[in-house]
């Protein structure tokens, strides 16, 4: 049986490896994702091969924004 000193020790430093890992894991993915719509969603370039042009607007519509 654990001594009560290492849980206290213990825990919150694997709680926050655990936080810190799965944030730093979670935005690479989230990334990574992002990219793929994009690209799925681009028009070829031609002569470019592997090349797509994307086009991103920003809108001022206020019920979007609640």
């Amino acid at each position: 049986m654990m001594d009560p000193i290492w849980l206290v020790l213990l825990l919150p430093a694997s709680f926050i490896h655990g936080w810190l890992t799965g944030r730093w894991y979670g935005v690479k993915q989230g990334a990574a994702g992002m990219f793929d719509q994009l690209y799925d969603s681009g028009i070829p370039v031609k002569g470019k091969p592997l090349t797509r042009k994307i086009e991103i607007s920003l809108s001022n519509d206020e019920s979007i924004a609640k």
